[in-house]
């Protein structure tokens, strides 16, 4: 350790002030007879100072850093430990703690300190030798009640080896073990002695398993740097720099919980924990060590999985294996990703400055939940499961992670994405595309189970989307389980690792697809992506869409899962009185592994509903489209809006800050906001201004606003983004209505159950409760709110405002009813015996057109009821209810098409759902 200047000396706490410490200039601190050291502040001059303000203020700190340390400054002696010996670590840290007021370092060991005390204080004083040894500096540095600063390992050194030079793949050994030393002052004093892991990551470019270049055999590999690498390093990236706290670590408890181990055994315990903890810290910001793709299409078609399938696909189609090889690796070289840390980072500038902050408002995260997944991160790969309502989501989670030091994934997309020149870049960002269709394609789901595999093996985030493609109606899609399977598949063989599926819901206050989406529910074609849809973002530049909200669900284990699985199917075989029976490691049946897959993308569908944000444009427009009427006035808006955001708090929704204020009070300025944004996208129109003509002596009135016609398809997209909330209390008002406002409540419960299966594949439900229980608790919610009223077993529509209010969620779901008469209307032709069957774009073309003749005559009141998502869904019902039968592209007679009870007593109970006040 070399001498440092004198500093002014700090209180028993060892907490000074916040602020930059600034230590008089003195003499020499006396020597005592035993010549002691004394520890002292490194202090830099003012020269010196602003090269640190310069550098080191653009450090991100983790968020935890600063109250653990001075959490455990308050409880013990605070020791800062950091991986590999570096100079620049120890002034970062100085430059940090000083800034922040936390303990000072005044030891640290075999840093060179004499190459900056020349710019220092006391430069006189400057010794070239150690004064006293490190263990003696060490003990009298914390006896003082003083913090320190210790390198547990040196960079790996040059060293001859006959004719050859060459470095190690890890760090040297220090000469004196000071972790040891620690030991044994631990076990002589009772205040604890209280470790805190420091990771400063000065690039985010990961180690390589690559061949050592002679970069690294000069400068030291990625994963150990030396200290001309790490140097070269913070020049390049000193304004992307991280500094990651590690778990502290109590080495008075560890000896307690160790009393059998000696002073050395329990050094190497606490050496590797530490070391563990500051890998952990890095992994969670660099990732896995870097495989290029060729590397990882060769192991794969190396592995004896991919082999064997390999053999069985020439086998089976009579063609010579060498054939079949060049097949599967043409189709790998297709599938894997190629992330490049530098595509990573010109996507993160460019999305930084061009996209979130000039089309959107800036991008609102849930701080909570992100630190949730931190904490997960640090177990093990995440399966990351955002809802997928734009092509922006494929790069708001990515750029996102990589903002918040957290290690981008590799995304599950669609080969349609893979055109040029996007695809490319995307695949370079950490994009895997995957073929759309895997019909008669045996060989390829095989490839693509490996390489999910291969890559959790790895170590690698995965990002999939779980409705399949995107929704342009603003709803959930229901989930699609291919992917979902395979992770699940490849989980079950790696019980090892602990994998969490995190639940994400993205937000957007206007969507830069409207446009396309509207033609497609109209009916229109779906547009390929092309360079011309690229060109396109140049208008998209020029326009304004809110802002964009990224919330977590609540995060899932997988061994939770599974033993949740495993627990369900023992209570089923005993509810059976059947033996219950171990199948493989996992417990689970090839049926009930079916099964656990299903309940994982519910249990992600629900999540992502309830942890969906609502937004200033997705409260406005569900207010607007409540109101039956032509147009709304604004106070009108004003309390409709106020009355749904009650509701929404009472069913614990996530409210977004701009619609409430810091007292939790409905904002009416919000409204204003999200009309300017539909105003300005033509969703909206004033028709009256609310000024009045002075000159005729008309007073000022309130302005009224309209939905034209031809704009609600656009609109309600944004009321489907929060319509899950309401739609339990929604299914029963629309019951309650058609039954003219009082039931029964066992016939009301039998009613809202047939209709809540009619509408299976529009909404997702509760995955953690059954109907009865979903169904008690809206009632009784809607009951606290007087919306009804129960009288024995009666249940009434309540009165004045808040009965109102049971109208207001019927209309909600009256496009949904309407659309589903129309469908049931479409396959007459099939009911009635004139066709044998038909094509289904031959009968949703005819199902449009039908529904446009019945819009412009009356007989559907809502535009948005005649739409493509809404028609797909009801011939599905039809199916589910033996109406028709649905295979492949043709729609055949189901077995109840002539069953007149069946068809009629539907059609009996739609019409009955649409005729309400």
């Amino acid at each position: 350790m070399s001498q440092l200047p004198p500093s002014a000396a700090v209180g028993p706490s060892n907490v000074p002030p916040r602020g930059p410490v600034e230590e008089p200039a003195g003499s020499p601190p006396a020597r005592t007879s035993e010549d002691r050291y004394r520890p002292v502040v490194y202090q830099p001059s003012s020269a010196w100072r602003s090269l640190y303000e310069r550098f080191f203020a653009h450090i991100k700190l983790d968020e935890r850093w600063e109250p653990t340390v001075r959490q455990q400054a308050e409880r013990g002696l605070v020791v800062y430990v950091a991986r590999s010996l570096s100079f620049l670590d120890f002034l970062a840290l100085d430059f940090l703690t000083k800034k922040h007021g936390l303990p000072l370092v005044r030891f640290t060991n075999d840093v060179g300190m004499f190459v900056a005390e020349p710019f220092g204080r006391g430069s006189r004083r400057m010794r070239l030798q150690k004064q006293i040894p490190d263990d003696r500096a060490l003990i009298d540095t914390l006896q003082g009640e003083h913090s320190a600063l210790l390198f547990l390992r040196r960079p790996p050194r040059l060293q001859g080896n006959g004719r050859l030079f060459a470095r190690s793949t890890k760090g040297d050994d220090m000469e004196v073990d000071l972790i040891r030393t620690l030991v044994e002052l631990q076990r002589k004093t009772s205040k604890p002695i209280v470790l805190v892991p420091q990771t400063f990551v000065w690039t985010k470019r990961p180690a390589s398993t690559q061949r050592r270049s002679a970069i690294d055999l000069i400068f030291g590999p990625a994963e150990w740097p030396g200290r001309i690498r790490v140097f070269l390093q913070f020049l390049a990236n000193y304004k992307n720099s991280l500094l990651r706290s590690g778990e502290p670590f109590d080495v008075r408890a560890f000896l307690d919980e160790h009393q059998d181990m000696t002073d050395a055994q329990a050094a190497d315990a606490i050496r590797y924990a530490l070391l563990r903890r500051m890998e952990r810290e890095r992994s969670l910001v660099l990732g896995p060590a870097k495989k290029t793709s060729t590397r990882i299409v060769d192991e794969l078609m190396r592995s004896p999985r991919v082999r064997k399938h390999l053999d069985h696909a020439a086998k089976e189609a009579k063609r010579e294996v060498v054939e079949i090889e060049r097949e599967a690796r043409r189709d790998l070289d297709k599938l894997c990703a190629a992330p490049d840390t530098n595509v990573v980072h010109f996507f993160h500038r460019f999305l930084d400055t061009v996209v979130w902050n000039r089309i959107y408002d800036g991008m609102v995260v849930d701080r909570e939940g992100l630190e949730r997944v931190r904490e997960a991160a640090r177990k093990g790969p995440l399966v990351l499961l955002p809802s997928h309502k734009s092509h922006v989501d494929y790069l708001v989670v990515s750029d996102l992670l990589y903002r918040e030091g957290l290690a981008p994934p590799l995304i599950a997309a669609g080969d349609n994405l893979s055109f040029f020149p996007l695809g490319p870049f995307l695949r370079r960002s950490g994009a895997f595309f995957i073929k759309r269709s895997f019909k008669g394609k045996k060989l390829y789901p095989q490839l693509v189970d490996a390489y999910v595999r291969k890559i959790l093996v790895e170590g690698w985030n995965v990002e999939l989307f779980v409705e399949g493609g995107r929704s342009r109606t603003g709803k959930l899609l229901p989930p699609k389980l291919g992917i979902l399977s395979m992770i699940v598949d490849a989980a079950l063989q790696l019980r090892d690792r602990e994998i969490t599926f995190v639940p994400i819901s993205i937000g957007y206050e206007r969507i830069i697809e409207e446009k396309s989406y509207v033609h497609e529910q109209s009916g229109g074609e779906k547009q390929p992506e092309s360079i011309g849809g690229l060109l396109a973002t140049g208008r998209v530049l020029r326009s304004k869409y809110g802002r964009l909200y990224l919330q977590f669900g609540e995060t899932m284990s997988f061994r939770g899962l599974v033993d949740e699985a495993v627990a369900l199917a023992g209570k089923n075989d005993r509810a059976r009185g059947a033996p219950s029976v171990q199948n493989g490691e996992s417990g689970l049946s090839p049926p009930q592994r079916r099964a656990l897959v299903q309940r994982i993308a519910h249990r992600v569908t629900y999540e992502i509903n309830r942890a969906t944000v609502v937004t200033p444009a997705a409260l406005c427009a569900t207010a607007l489209m409540a109101h039956r009427r032509r147009g709304i006035t604004h106070d009108q808006l004003v309390r409709q809006a106020r009355t749904m955001v009650a509701t929404l708090e009472r069913l614990a929704a996530r409210i977004a800050k701009p619609v409430i204020d810091d007292e939790g009070r409905f904002r009416p300025e919000t409204l204003s906001e999200a009309l300017r944004l539909f105003e300005d996208a033509k969703l909206v129109v004033t028709v009256d201004d609310g000024k009045g003509d002075p000159k005729r002596g008309e007073p000022p009135d309130e302005p009224i606003y309209q939905i034209p016609e031809e704009r609600r398809i656009a609109l309600e997209y944004h009321k489907n983004t929060i319509l899950h909330f309401f739609v339990p209390s929604a299914l029963i008002s629309s019951a309650l209505l058609a039954m003219n406002g009082e039931a029964e409540l066992e016939t009301l419960r039998d009613r809202v159950r047939r209709v809540s299966r009619l509408f299976k594949l529009e909404f997702m439900y509760r995955a953690d409760a059954e109907f009865d229980e979903i169904f008690d608790d809206a009632l009784g919610s809607m009951r606290a709110a007087g919306e009804v009223e129960i009288v024995g077993s009666m249940v009434r529509r309540g009165g004045g405002a808040s009965g109102a209010q049971v109208a207001r969620y019927a209309e909600m779901l009256r496009s949904y009813f309407e659309s589903y008469r129309l469908a049931l209307l479409s396959v007459r032709a099939l009911r009635n015996g004139e066709v044998a069957s038909l094509g289904k774009k031959e009968w949703l073309k005819n199902a449009l057109a039908l529904g446009q003749r019945r819009y412009l005559s009356g007989q559907i009141t809502l535009r948005e009821s005649v739409a493509r998502p809404k028609l797909e869904n009801a011939l599905a019902a039809l199916h589910d209810h033996q109406l028709v039968r649905v295979e492949g592209d043709h729609i055949k007679p189901g077995a109840l098409i002539d069953d007149g009870t069946t068809y009629v007593d539907l059609d009996r109970v739609l019409i009955e759902h649409l005729v309400i006040d």
